[in-house]
């Protein structure tokens, strides 16, 4: 049982997940693509790849902590669906339009939905026993 002090399960297997995530994305700008410049995923779509599970978990970490979510709260496919809706439309739609040095690719709204199943494959293993 989980008091208001500790993660729930869910919650810290996120947490995990994005710390594993700012880490490889870390990695992949300091090391690994100047270690493989020829290799364009590194540079063009790893990064959109693991925004939203660096994201995702972060923003429900600081929901839980400022009260407005519960200790016990689960993670819906319709909030990782959304998100993915939000990135696409923000930066592949809006910031283009004001921003001349970014291009609209529609493999990074792929790439979005990569990183939105990735969060619900970890979010979503958890079994939840109910009595």
């Amino acid at each position: 049982m989980t008091t208001n002090h500790e993660l729930g399960l869910p919650l810290r297997r996120l947490m995990i997940l994005a710390g594993v995530s700012a880490t490889v994305y870390a990695l992949n700008r300091l090391l690994f693509i100047q270690m493989m410049p020829e290799f364009g995923f590194l540079r063009q779509y790893l990064s959109d790849i693991l925004a939203l599970p660096v994201y995702l978990p972060v923003s429900l970490f600081f929901a839980w902590r400022l009260h407005l979510i519960p200790v016990d709260y689960r993670l819906h496919f319709t909030h990782i669906l959304a998100a993915v809706v939000i990135f696409s439309l923000i930066f592949e739609g809006i910031i283009p339009v004001f921003d001349t040095s970014t291009i609209r690719d529609p493999f990074d709204i792929l790439a979005y939905f990569a990183g939105g199943f990735l969060v619900y494959i970890v979010g979503f293993s958890v079994k939840v026993n109910r009595i």
